[in-house]
This record gives C-alpha cells, sequence and structure tokens, in this order.
C-alpha cells in the first residue's frame, strides 16, 4: 500500500538512534514546513520499509556511512522518490573528516544545530545551497 501525504505535504524520512539529535531533525523541519509529514525510524530495515511507502520524499537523514547507504540502496531509493539523501552519525562523520572520496552526499557533523538542519532544507528551494558541490558543506 502506497502512502500518500494528506494535503500534498512534504514527507521527510529520520533514520537515527540518537534521540536528541532526531528531536533536533524534527523540530528545525517543522519550524521550516510546519505541514510535514514524519516518517522517524531506529532501524535501516523500517527506514526502507517506510521510504517504499512513499511515492516522493523530500529529504532522507539517514544514518550510516557510504558504502552502506549504497549497498542497502538508500541512495536509488531516495532519489526515485525525488529526495535528497543527508548522512549523519559516526561513519558519515569520519568520511567527512577524512575526505572520503566515497562520500558524495552531505553529513550532518556533530554537534548538530538547528542552523545545519536548516541549512540541508533549504536546499529543497531553487537557488539555494552549496554551490561548490563539497560534500559536507553548505
Amino acid at each position: 500500500m502506497e502512502m500518500l501525504s494528506p494535503g500534498c505535504s512534504q514527507v521527510y524520512l529520520i533514520m537515527s538512534r540518537n534521540y536528541l539529535v532526531t528531536c533536533d531533525i524534527c523540530d528545525a523541519i517543522l519550524d521550516f514546513d510546519p505541514a510535514a509529514e514524519l516518517s522517524i525510524q531506529k532501524g535501516h530495515d523500517s527506514a526502507l520499509t517506510a521510504l517504499s511507502r512513499y511515492r516522493q520524499v523530500a529529504v532522507a537523514f539517514i544514518e550510516a556511512g557510504s558504502e552502506q547507504v549504497t549497498r542497502l540502496h538508500f541512495d536509488s531509493a531516495v532519489q526515485d522518490r525525488g529526495g535528497r539523501l543527508v548522512l549523519l552519525g559516526n561513519t558519515a562523520e569520519n568520511e567527512l573528516d577524512a575526505h572520503s572520496p566515497c562520500l558524495r552526499w552531505p553529513v550532518l557533523a556533530r554537534p548538530v544545530s538547528t542552523q545545519m538542519i536548516r541549512a540541508q532544507l533549504a536546499l529543497l528551494k531553487p537557488g539555494a545551497g552549496n554551490k561548490n558541490r563539497v560534500a559536507g558543506l553548505v
């Protein structure tokens, strides 16, 4: 069964095991888009299942590194739904710190601030965002 957002609201998927980071992301999204539909998941399997229920996703915040995102096909699933993928968590932060050539998505690195989350959401608006296309930077 495919879920459609009530009133055509944007869908945001958050897969994080860190309660405080999840709360910060949710608060920033709802400030940015009060009509947003949030799908909050604690594991990769449940996040993939939740993602499969939607036709469109605005942004998917996924706690994973590049290899895992590719292996689990989060990258294609989010892209197929017209969304943006933002990584978070230890593995993604380590890749960012190491300037890994595998890193193709922005990373929400700790300490996470509302401004950092809003910067990722602002990229949904045409003409906004990272003009240099450097992973992890806005």
